[in-house]
C-alpha cells in the first residue's frame, strides 16, 4: 500500500493517504486506537486524526478532491477554521416507516474534529499535490461502487428468476420436495453487506458480526447472499448513534 503523510506526530495529530497498488504500509498507528479506527488508519483513502479527541476520520479520494477545490476557493477556514469529518449517510425515520423507491436522509459528519487555521493550511499543502493520485484512487473507488450496485441487480434478478420459476412449477416444487420452501422477502429496498459497511462506516466483517450477534436484522438470500432491508438498517443506525 502507498503512502504519503504529514504531521506525524504521534501526541498530536496528522494525515496520511492510502492507496493500495503500492507496497509501503501506512505509517505505524498510535496505541490508542480502537479496533474499528486501526481499520479506518488503513483503508484506502485520506486519514485523520487526533490524539487530544482520540478520533480517527476516514475521507474517500473524492471526497478530499471536492473539499481540496472548496479550500482554495474560500478563504472563511483562515478566520473559522474548518470542520471536518468522516462523511456517511443516515437514513430517515420516514424512509424507514414508509419505504419508497427514493431514499430518505441527510449526509452527515462522524468523528468530527476541528482543526485550526494552521493545521487546514498543513492539510491544504499535503492535499495539493496528492491531487492526481487523488483523481486515481476516486476512480477506483467509484469502480468499487459500480460492482457493488451492479452485485445487487444480479442478486434482485436472480431472485426474480428464482420466483418465477417457482410460480410455474409451484406443484411440481411440492410434489418432489415438500419439506424446501422458497425463500419470501417484503417488499421494499434493500442493501448489500458492502454498502451497509459503507452506510455505517464499517467493514463488512463488522456488518457480519453485528448480523451474527442480532443486533441488525437481515435476510440471507440461499446462494444469493445477504440483503439488508433500509428500514431495519436506519433502525440500527439510530440505536448505535443513541
Amino acid at each position: 500500500m502507498m503512502n504519503c503523510s504529514t504531521a506525524l506526530v504521534q501526541n498530536t495529530w496528522g494525515v496520511h493517504l492510502n492507496f493500495e497498488e503500492h507496497f509501503t504500509s501506512p505509517p505505524s498507528c498510535p496505541s490508542w486506537l480502537t479496533q474499528l479506527q486501526k481499520q479506518d488508519w488503513q483503508r484506502r483513502g485520506i486519514v485523520l486524526w487526533d490524539a487530544d479527541l482520540r478520533i480517527v476520520a476516514h475521507l474517500y479520494a473524492g471526497y478530499g478532491l471536492e473539499l481540496l477545490e472548496h479550500l482554495q476557493g474560500n478563504d472563511a477556514w483562515k478566520i473559522n477554521g474548518l470542520v471536518i469529518g468522516s462523511p456517511a449517510f443516515q437514513l430517515s425515520t420516514s424512509s424507514a416507516d414508509n419505504p419508497s423507491p427514493k431514499m430518505g436522509g441527510a449526509w452527515i459528519l462522524k468523528n468530527q474534529m476541528e482543526l485550526r487555521s494552521d493545521q487546514v493550511q498543513v492539510l491544504i499543502e499535503f492535499l495539493t499535490p496528492q491531487e492526481s493520485l487523488l483523481k486515481r484512487i476516486s476512480s477506483y473507488d467509484k469502480e468499487d461502487a459500480e460492482q457493488a450496485i451492479n452485485k445487487v441487480y444480479q442478486l434482485i434478478a436472480a431472485y426474480g428468476r428464482k420466483v418465477r420459476v417457482g410460480k410455474k412449477s409451484g406443484k411440481l416444487i411440492g410434489t418432489m420436495k415438500p419439506n424446501i420452501l422458497p425463500v419470501l422477502i417484503p417488499r421494499g429496498n434493500y442493501f448489500t453487506v458492502h454498502q451497509a459497511a459503507q452506510i455505517c462506516h464499517a467493514t463488512s466483517k463488522q456488518i457480519r458480526a453485528w448480523i451474527r450477534k442480532g443486533k441488525l436484522e437481515a435476510f440471507d438470500l440461499p446462494g444469493l447472499g445477504i440483503i439488508i432491508e433500509s428500514g431495519k438498517l436506519n433502525e440500527f443506525l439510530y440505536q448505535r448513534n443513541s
